[in-house]
């Protein structure tokens, strides 16, 4: 039964495992996954390479296309794979943005080295005094390793640094080489790991 099955999917249209997926058909999901499996690598190629990872683009390009043949409408005249060709590439150009903001995002506890101190305390309202005379002692501190070990080119690559640019980014703006940029920031790791 479940060979005859399977044999009767594989002759069915695009458009009728749809009608199947739609009715809640696993197995007819797994015919058109299998049939839109190289669309969906094709669709995620350009961002390999990039920090997310293979296994991860493929996932989003297969929700793509489950969105796609939940949500597709024969009657509005565009054929499936079209249809399905844009729904997988928001998925994955969706997921992308989603980690690159993640990535960008400061970690928890973060406190921009340019707040000032009125900045500082009143971001830490709800924390008890002791910590928040705790948090205002490291700052200082960092500041302090800041402005008296790293160079003013230093300084300056750092903040460029936590304000999100890239290497590249960093490199166009000061006119230096990414390789001096890189150089700088790991100085400065060493230096500042050094003091505080």
């Amino acid at each position: 039964m479940g060979i005859q099955k399977e044999h009767t999917l594989t002759t069915c249209t695009d458009n009728q495992l749809v009608t199947c997926v739609k009715a809640g058909s696993a197995d007819a999901f797994v015919e058109l996954a299998a049939r839109y499996f190289d669309l969906i690598r094709a669709k995620s190629a350009s961002f390999h390479g990039t920090f997310l990872d293979r296994d991860d683009l493929c996932q989003e390009g297969l929700l793509g296309l489950y969105h796609a043949a939940c949500t597709y409408q024969e009657e509005k005249g565009i054929g499936f794979s079209s249809y399905a060709g844009v729904c997988i590439r928001n998925c994955v150009i969706m997921a992308y943005r989603k980690a690159m903001n993640v990535r960008r995002r400061p970690p928890n506890g973060f406190v921009p080295l340019s707040s000032n101190e009125g900045e500082l305390l009143s971001s830490s309202e709800s924390e008890d005094p002791e910590s928040m005379l705790l948090a205002k002692e490291h700052l200082q501190a960092v500041l302090c390793a800041i402005q008296n070990t790293l160079s003013s080119m230093e300084q300056h690559v750092l903040m460029l640094y936590l304000s999100g640019c890239s290497y590249a980014e960093i490199a166009k703006r000061m006119g230096i080489t990414q390789k001096a940029a890189d150089n700088a920031l790991q100085r400065v790791r060493q230096k500042l790991k050094k003091q505080t």
